[in-house]
């Protein structure tokens, strides 16, 4: 019984087999009348954007970074001793000059003032009577009236009233200057910091104490330190412009600064104008810089002193080729960019680059005008592989 099983099995299995072996060879068969429609055929060429080169003129610059600095600032300090009475400010305020800003303790000072006045009438009573007395003892002396001696006494003795006289009119002057610093008034217009001491505390003991700061932003400063390098640049190109005697330092004409434009730290782009109002006369040996100090209207106070800004001075203009700074590609060898030739395959050329203008780079070399740069789908794109090119229209320009 189990031998029957056996050889049953074993007829199943060559049965399947069979059919198997047919299937193939029937798959086989059909194959071979489609091998045109299983081909391989290859992805068509990616796309990828060109644009030729743009050629117009440039700025060059030269770009420092400084910090916004006040155009003035004043120390308020207590310049007689007392007790603080009263603060006529909120701190931070806007403040114009001659604004009442704290008051100290006038009274002894009123009273200082009251009798130095009193004392100058008492004294001015005594110089009349001492005058009439000498002008008396000279006449009484001239008439053989009276000794010699006596006439010159007199006079003596009004003199030296007359000298008391002059004596207290000063002490006045010194006490009413007294009770005037006990109003502490804005010597500039600008922005107070807050009090630096309450009312009811001593100011003045035994040093002018100090009590609030007024600081002017409007305008306000940027100094930077130009490199050697660059300012014996700008002196030759105002050489060789026949200026270098005609103006001052920092000046491209008479009574005309250096224009420049500022940044700040969270901006691209340059927009606050400006100019150069100073330029330092010497070099600091120890960094090799020049300080140039610019200044700028900053009229809705956008520019706080201590923020840290990027300045750009425009120098030359000259005519240049310029590509996006996006095509332009980096390895170890230095910067590359990728153009399709006539034949829509992709090469590569390397580049010597220049300042970058907006979001265009310079290119000085490397590049023609009628070279078609990818500027997009530059990872799509093999140097020696072919491409579909798709033309973008010059870019704006950007400043």
């Amino acid at each position: 019984m189990k031998q029957r099983r056996q050889i049953q099995l074993n007829g199943m299995s060559s049965l399947v087999a069979r059919s198997l072996a047919i299937a193939v060879m029937a798959t086989a068969v059909n194959g071979c009348g489609d091998d045109a429609a299983n081909e391989y055929a290859p992805p068509p060429p990616p796309d990828v954007i060109v644009a030729t080169p743009v050629e117009r003129e440039v700025t060059n610059y030269f770009i420092y970074t400084g910090v916004v600095e006040a155009s003035e600032t004043v120390e308020l300090r207590a310049r007689v001793p007392g007790f603080l009475e009263k603060i006529h400010f909120q701190p931070g305020q806007r403040v114009n000059k001659g604004d009442l800003l704290f008051e100290i303790d006038k009274r002894q000072y009123q009273a200082a003032v009251e009798q130095a006045e009193a004392e100058i009438r008492a004294l001015e009573a005594a110089l009349r009577g001492a005058d009439n007395d000498a002008k008396l003892a000279r006449e009484l002396a001239d008439q053989k009236a009276g000794p010699e001696i006596d006439a010159v006494i007199k006079l003596a003795k009004r003199d030296s009233v007359e000298a008391e006289v002059a004596r207290a009119k000063a002490q006045l002057v010194e006490a009413q200057l007294n009770l005037d610093f006990c109003e502490i008034h804005a010597p500039m217009s600008g922005r107070i910091t807050a009090n630096l001491v309450d009312v009811g505390n001593l100011v003045g003991r035994s040093e002018p104490t100090l009590l609030a700061n007024i600081v002017q932003a409007t305008p306000c400063y940027v100094s930077v330190d130009v490199s050697e390098s660059d300012v014996l640049a700008v002196r030759e190109s105002a050489r060789a412009s026949e200026q270098s005697d005609q103006y001052e330092p920092g000046k491209i004409g008479p009574n005309e600064w250096r224009p420049c434009e500022l940044a700040l730290a969270n901006q691209d782009e340059f927009t606050v104008p400006g100019h150069v109002n100073y330029v330092a006369p010497n070099m600091d040996n120890a960094t090799g810089t020049l300080e140039v100090r610019t200044v700028y209207a900053n009229e809705d106070e956008t520019l706080t002193p201590g923020y840290f800004a990027q300045v750009r001075f425009p120098m030359s203009t000259y005519n240049a080729m310029l590509v996006p700074e996006a095509a332009l590609l980096t390895d170890q060898q230095g910067r590359y960019a990728l153009v399709v030739n006539a034949e829509d395959e992709v090469e590569e050329k390397r580049v010597e680059i220049g300042e970058l203008d907006g979001d265009m780079r310079v290119v000085e070399s490397g590049l023609e005008l009628t070279d078609r740069v990818i500027v997009l789908g530059v990872l799509k794109a093999r140097p020696g592989s072919k491409v579909t090119p798709v033309t973008q229209e010059p870019a704006a320009e950007s400043r």
